[in-house]
């Protein structure tokens, strides 16, 4: 029943995808055979030799110049196919073998760009189906919607939030989460095979975790009653494991390979610390009004401590009550420890960090290339086995970006043809993943909006967009915007002396509302002289108009109710405009866009770490009652809520009674002001010292993994400061986006417009054809880091490639076949199959991948 679900899937995902290359294939085989007696057709410059050995006979030249190592056939049927001249012409093999080559090239390059390693690479064509399955976007969110489903139950599961859901409920929707999961399991293993995915650490432990869920859903099923599950601490692995989780497995593999050197300073400090402790019992312990030192493990908590500063200056002062000389023991601990190897642990986990990511941007770049090696040796041909024709692209393209139009392939083509000899060669071909992220548009002359309008209007207009353009009227904008934020200060200064409460009208005067129509009048002003187009094209602009537009709504709200009165807070945020004047303050804002995603990734992983900890600790401690507990401790008085005290302090609400409250308590503790009190106060309730070890664990883990978190921060920003020391290019650009020109003749034109629909853009392109004699189209892709990256390694770039080149000589089993080997694979008797000829529309790949049922060494060896 499995197999024909499997089966059933995987027909319909086959079918999808059907569907999606109908619109390019069509287009493809319009152009072709308009173009029969043109070998490249599109190209730019071609010339009429390389066209003449194109369409050269494929029996002699054409056949298959290599087999990929993988060629391995998954079933027998295919070779019986291709033996039956009726079920099986020359040119349909050919065509199938191509779109197995185009399937299998785009596959690699998704690893290449995923980062996945090869080995993980569809074996057979049998595996295909599960691969396409389970690397699907539809599947995609389904696996992260069954994670997060995963870990959303712990608030309806108990010690829960929601306390009326009956325990069946919940657990037969964790049940369906993991039976969801499961799916996913089941199709990894059917296309990576058994061997490959035993060795998969990533989902042998998903594959365990998962085992162990399921067994004790049922088990809570079958009970109807739940029990102690620290299981459930797991769940944040599916969530990792989703495939929109990459940027946080690689936070989370950053993390991990920073814990060695930071192990190393933490066995330091322990050894320091425990010489501490063994001094601190014999210089303290015998002051009997010293509770901190009575024995060597209370004075190792307190130490402890003592290195996060919560309990300071409490723990010196008994000991300093009777000797002030002992100030000297505790002034030295906190020299040595927190001043010196805290901080020294901070610079080593900077200097690996920032060593992990250029040695992780070096890796990534070279396995990015040999993917492009791979996809390349299966797009050439037999006649030209070091170059790539368009046509070969497009049919790339349709399963490597199936959203790019025709439109938008030729000109990534073309801009990656940087040779303009319409055949791309393994060089250029290694830039498909830069071209590939270009959005094209027409390139429209600077000319203003309102050229077209009457003359007096656009007399008026052109006056407003040289004043709009001029500088002294910028330097005004900064003006007001500053005026502003004093007068909002001074204002809030006045209302607070005064010593009255604040009431809610106070906070909307003729001022501020003189200052917002100033910013409408602004706005206005800007998007006539402009024009909607440039003015919303500039980020600035846009925060601007959301802020001005926030203001309005917020003066409007404040006159129905008083409640809007906290949209005050937002008036302030223009001051952050002011931060564009100096090119520093500029780049911080670049980088924050630039670093964007792995900020986020950053902030997933701190919350997954919260939630694993939130878990266990409800597991450990919600049973207990917190309020007025500890009696006779140190910290009794924190958790009185009686009439006994002068200040109730409220420390029993730090508790982990749900999923909520225990993230509360656990950034409490991640902030480590008193967070002692906390931890002495479930040592006390739960009458065991080994409690303490939960609270300690965090703090070491929270450490870990905030070090990273400064480390990345400080890396991103030296490295952008040194970016702009070192690339003199880039200086004085403010833009987050990259540009590229492409220019396009009338034949080209043409070619891409040549259905009927297409027939007004060509006319609409006539009048500059005519003038310019060429059609500018301009590509737009994000500044990414990766970018930066690739301009600041320029000479080292090349030293990696030197490097790895050598590396492949020394190796030659590593080797891409295609591209270093010089041996020839014996020919295909294309005759055996039917006829003697192949059209040039159909020439045979030079080398088949693992995936194409004409491409098995078994059957070439019958064939000869």
């Amino acid at each position: 029943m499995l197999e024909k679900l499997t089966s059933l899937i995987s027909k319909m995902v086959l079918e999808t995808h059907k569907l999606d290359m109908h619109t390019s294939e069509d287009i493809v085989l319009e152009i072709e055979s308009q173009q029969s007696q043109d070998i490249h057709e599109l190209s730019i410059s071609a010339s009429t030799s390389n066209q003449n050995r194109e369409a050269g006979d494929a029996k002699n030249s054409d056949v298959p110049n290599e087999y990929s190592s993988t060629g391995i056939e998954s079933s027998t049927s295919s070779y019986r196919q291709l033996q039956n001249p009726v079920s099986a012409t020359p040119i349909s093999s050919i065509n199938t073998s191509w779109e197995m080559n185009y399937h299998e090239a785009a596959i690699y390059l998704e690893e290449g760009q995923n980062n996945d390693k090869f080995n993980s690479h569809p074996s057979d064509r049998n595996a295909l189906p599960a691969y396409l399955l389970t690397h699907n976007h539809w599947f995609y969110s389904l696996d992260l919607a069954a994670a997060l489903l995963l870990m959303a139950l712990a608030v309806i599961e108990k010690p829960a939030v929601f306390t009326d859901v009956p325990v069946g409920v919940h657990a037969s929707i964790e049940l369906f989460g993991l039976f969801l999961l499961g799916i996913s399991i089941v199709m990894q293993l059917r296309w990576l095979g058994f061997r490959t995915f035993i060795r998969h650490k990533r989902s042998m432990v998903k594959t365990v975790s998962w085992i162990v869920m399921f067994l004790e859903a049922i088990v809570v099923i079958v009970r109807n009653e739940t029990h102690f599950r620290v299981t459930r601490s797991l769940r944040p692995i599916f969530l990792v494991d989703s495939r929109y989780m990459g940027g946080v497995r690689r936070f989370l593999r950053q993390i991990l390979q920073s814990v060695p050197p930071i192990l190393e300073v933490l066995g330091i400090l322990l050894f320091i610390l425990i010489i501490f402790t063994t001094l601190g019992f014999y210089f303290f312990s015998p002051n009997k009004e010293d509770p901190y030192f009575s024995t060597f493990l209370q004075g190792f908590v307190s130490l402890y401590v003592l290195l996060t500063t919560a309990n300071f200056p409490d723990v010196m002062m008994p000991a300093y009550a009777k000797s002030r000389w002992s100030a000297a023991f505790f002034i030295a601990f906190l020299a040595i420890n927190l001043y010196f190897l805290m901080n020294l642990m901070l610079a080593i986990v900077f200097v690996v960090f920032s060593d992990i990511e250029k040695g992780k941007f070096r890796k990534l770049l070279l396995h990015k290339r040999r993917a492009c090696q791979h996809a390349f040796r299966l797009l050439v041909t037999r006649s030209q086995p070091k170059h790539i024709p368009f046509r070969h692209f497009i049919g790339l393209v349709k399963y490597f970006r199936p959203h790019l139009s025709h439109r938008d392939a030729y000109l990534s083509f073309k801009a990656m043809n940087k040779s303009e000899t319409g055949l791309v060669s393994l060089t250029e071909f290694y830039n498909i993943y830069d071209v590939c992220e270009y959005k094209w548009k027409p390139y429209q002359p600077p000319d203003p909006w309102f050229v077209d309008l009457p003359y007096p209007f656009r007399c008026c207009c052109f006056l407003i967009r040289r004043f709009v353009m001029w500088s002294w009227f910028q330097l005004t904008i900064y003006f007001i915007i500053i005026v502003n934020g004093i007068t909002l200060l001074v204002t809030t200064i006045m209302i607070s002396a005064s010593g009255e409460p604040i009431s809610y009208d106070v906070n909307v005067t003729w001022a501020q509302v003189a200052f917002v129509v100033f910013y409408v009048l602004e706005a206005n002003i800007k998007m006539i002289g402009l024009g909607l187009t440039e003015y919303f094209g500039c980020g600035w602009n846009v925060y601007d108009f959301i802020v001005t537009l926030l203001a309005i709504a917020g003066i409007i709200a404040e006159q129905f109710s008083s409640s809007f009165f906290y949209i005050v807070i937002l008036r302030p945020l223009r001051l952050l405009r002011l931060f564009r004047i100096r090119r520093r303050y500029r780049d911080v804002f670049q980088t924050l866009f630039i670093l964007l995603p792995r900020v986020l990734s950053a902030i997933v992983v701190i919350v997954i770490t919260y939630y694993f900890f939130a878990v266990i600790g409800m597991e450990l401690f919600s049973q207990y009652e917190m309020k007025n507990c500890c009696v006779n401790t140190t910290v009794e008085q924190f958790y009185k809520d009686d009439n006994t005290t002068i200040y109730i302090n409220y420390y029993f609400l730090n508790n982990f009674d749900n999923l909520f409250v225990a993230g509360v308590t656990l950034f409490e503790l991640t902030v480590v002001n008193n967070w002692f009190i906390i931890m002495e106060g479930y040592a006390s309730v739960t009458q065991t010292d080994w409690s303490r070890v939960y609270f300690m664990l965090f703090y070491l883990v929270m450490m870990v993994v905030m070090s990273v978190v400064v480390a990345f921060i400080l890396e991103a920003f030296t490295f952008r400061m040194e970016y702009n020391q070192t690339v003199k290019q880039d200086q004085g650009k403010e833009e987050n986006t990259i540009n590229i020109s492409v220019f396009l003749n009338r034949d080209e034109l043409r070619r891409i417009y040549s259905s009927a629909t297409d027939t007004r853009t060509l006319q609409q392109y006539a009048a500059v054809l005519e003038r310019e004699g060429m059609v500018q189209y301009v590509g737009t892709r994000r500044r990414t880091r990766d970018v930066l990256q690739r301009r600041m390694y320029q000479e080292e770039i090349k030293k990696w490639l030197e490097s790895d080149d050598q590396e492949s000589q020394a190796n030659p089993a590593e080797v891409v076949p295609e591209l270093n080997s010089s041996h020839e694979s014996p020919p295909i008797n294309f005759s055996a199959l039917g006829s003697s000829e192949v059209l040039p529309q159909q020439t045979p790949p030079s080398n088949f991948g693992s995936l194409n049922i004409n491409g098995s060494v078994s059957s070439i060896q019958e064939e000869t």
